[in-house]
C-alpha cells in the first residue's frame, strides 16, 4: 500500500512540474535555446528508423531473425498438426492466425525473405483456415503437406547464417506434440 501511495504521489508531483513548465494558461514562454537546424524531413527519417530494416542500427541488428521465426513457426505447425488430428479446428485456426503473424514479424526484420514467405504463407494459411472452418482432416493433412513440401523446397535455394542453404533443415509431419501439457481436445 505504501508502495502504492508513493507511486500517486511521485506521479502527481511529475504532472505538476510538467504543467508549471507550460506557463500559465494561454501564454507561451520564450522560446528556449535551440540546437543546429535537423535534416529536411526529420519525421520522415525516424519513421524510416522504426518501418525499415537497416541492420547497422544496434536495434535492428538485435532482432531476432529468421531462424527463430522458423522456430515459431514450427511450434505453431506442431500444435496445429496435434489440434487437427483431435478435431479441435479452434485451435486449428488459431495457429494458422498465428503462421500468418509470424511471418508478418519475419519480413519486417528481414525484408529481403517477403517475396518468397508471403507466396507461400498466404495460400497456406488460406487453404489451411478453409479446411479448419470446413472440419475435414482430410483436407487439413493436404493442405499441411502442401506447406511442409513449400517449407523444404524454400529451404533448397535459400541461404541463412553460414549456409548456402537451408536443405539441411527437411521438415516432416510431427510424430509427438511438443508440449505435453496441451490437452487437444476440443
Amino acid at each position: 500500500m505504501k508502495k502504492i501511495s508513493l507511486v500517486v504521489i511521485l506521479l502527481l508531483a511529475g504532472i505538476l512540474v510538467l504543467s508549471a513548465c507550460a506557463g500559465p494558461a494561454g501564454t507561451q514562454g520564450p522560446a528556449g535555446p535551440t540546437g543546429p537546424p535537423g535534416p529536411a524531413g526529420a519525421a520522415a527519417d525516424v519513421s524510416k528508423l522504426f518501418n525499415e530494416a537497416d541492420t547497422k542500427l544496434g536495434l535492428w541488428a538485435a532482432q531476432p531473425g529468421t531462424a527463430p521465426r522458423m522456430l515459431e513457426l514450427s511450434t505453431h505447425f506442431n500444435i496445429m498438426w496435434f489440434a487437427a488430428q483431435a478435431g479441435n479446428w479452434d485451435v486449428v485456426t488459431f495457429e494458422a492466425y498465428r503462421v500468418d503473424e509470424t511471418v508478418k514479424a519475419n519480413v519486417i526484420v528481414r525484408p529481403g525473405r517477403k517475396a518468397a514467405l508471403e507466396a507461400w504463407s498466404k495460400p497456406t494459411v488460406a487453404t489451411i483456415q478453409q479446411a479448419a472452418k470446413d472440419k475435414n482432416l482430410a483436407s487439413f493433412e493436404k493442405a499441411y503437406d502442401t506447406a511442409v513440401a513449400g517449407c523444404n523446397a524454400c529451404h533448397t535455394v535459400m541461404g541463412g547464417g553460414p549456409l548456402a542453404n537451408m536443405k539441411a533443415y527437411k521438415i516432416t509431419r510431427p510424430t509427438a506434440p511438443m508440449f505435453s501439457n496441451i490437452d487437444f481436445k476440443p
